[in-house]
């Protein structure tokens, strides 16, 4: 039977954690082990993480330093330490991505497992899912996609955009291996786009489940544009680009994944890794192939890149 582990880290997640956990140990799917990193959270979701693995065997906390809190590393670098320590302990042949305030359907790792091994495990594969969007309470207001979200999907544009949102990835062991074990993953805020790049990349195999196996919890605190409506989706982008880490963090993995990846790339994405890496600023402007699958996403982003900001 195949093992999985399953990453989490968590940060004052004290009102829905319980909730996302007893979804994950009522799985039909049994062997795994639940890998939970705090990132420093203030309220009580510590305390409950501890008295939660007390009950069930299968969840294991990270502990930094035994007897004092964790550092506050930031979602990217609190995830990757997690991902790592649960590379470094046990042979694991899936890892599962979790957020801290979802509900996953009791046949989630099931699915996944069973159409991975299928798969040639030498290729970096990766396994996601359909899932629901709902509010606070989990009342379901639509669903993730209702075609294939790999439609019209090139590297150029994935770099710009997500594709598959973390919680309902899957990836085998060696996809894990080359994301973040070989690279410096730490200062790699998305991961789900990191791994899906990877896997598109150096020709691995990406495997879509369009059976919604998740509830996506929309509320208040969550951040990201799933499921907001399009103009409010527009306003939270332009926010997020022109005042948040958007760009800077893209500039940074795109250095990243040329540094880590760039010969074993074509020549059409060296060409593009070149390109964005670079300074020149009406190269990137006037670069000749779509970089958002949508038009409003092209304009907002060439326009972006003429004010310098990738």
């Amino acid at each position: 039977m195949s093992k999985v582990a399953i990453i989490m880290s968590t940060y004052n997640g004290h009102e829905y954690i319980k909730e996302q956990i007893a979804s994950i140990l009522s799985q039909a799917y049994t062997d795994f082990t639940l890998f939970i990193r705090d990132d420093g959270s203030t309220d009580d979701t510590v305390l409950i993480l501890q008295t939660l693995s007390i009950t069930d065997s299968r969840i294991k906390l990270i502990i930094d330093e035994p007897g004092h809190p964790n550092n506050n590393l930031g979602f990217g670098e609190s995830f990757s330490s997690a991902m790592q320590y649960a590379m470094s302990i046990g042979a694991f042949d899936y890892y599962a991505f979790c957020d801290q305030d979802d509900y996953w359907d009791e046949n989630k790792i099931k699915r996944a497992v069973n159409s991975l091994d299928t798969c040639d495990q030498s290729l970096p594969t990766l396994y996601a899912c359909n899932y629901y969007i709902c509010d606070s309470k989990l009342t379901i207001i639509s669903q993730g996609t209702s075609g294939s979200p790999m439609e019209n999907v090139t590297f150029e544009n994935m770099f710009f955009e997500g594709v598959f949102p973390g919680f309902t990835i899957v990836i085998n062991r060696t996809l894990a291996m080359i994301a973040f074990s070989k690279v410096d993953s730490a200062q790699i805020y998305y991961h789900d786009k990191w791994v899906s790049l990877i896997t598109l990349g150096l020709d691995g195999k990406i495997i879509y489940d369009h059976t919604p196996l998740a509830k996506y919890r929309r509320h208040e605190s969550v951040a990201s544009s799933t499921g907001k409506g399009a103009f409010a989706k527009l306003k939270w982008r332009i926010d997020k680009v022109l005042n948040g880490d958007f760009c800077p963090r893209t500039r940074q993995m795109l250095h990243c994944y040329k540094d880590a990846f760039y010969r074993k790339m074509n020549y059409d994405i060296r060409d593009f890794l070149d390109v964005f890496t670079g300074t020149n600023r009406i190269k990137k402007l006037f670069f000749n192939k779509r970089l958002r699958r949508s038009i409003s996403g092209e304009i907002l982003l060439r326009f972006i890149i003429l004010l310098g900001k990738i």
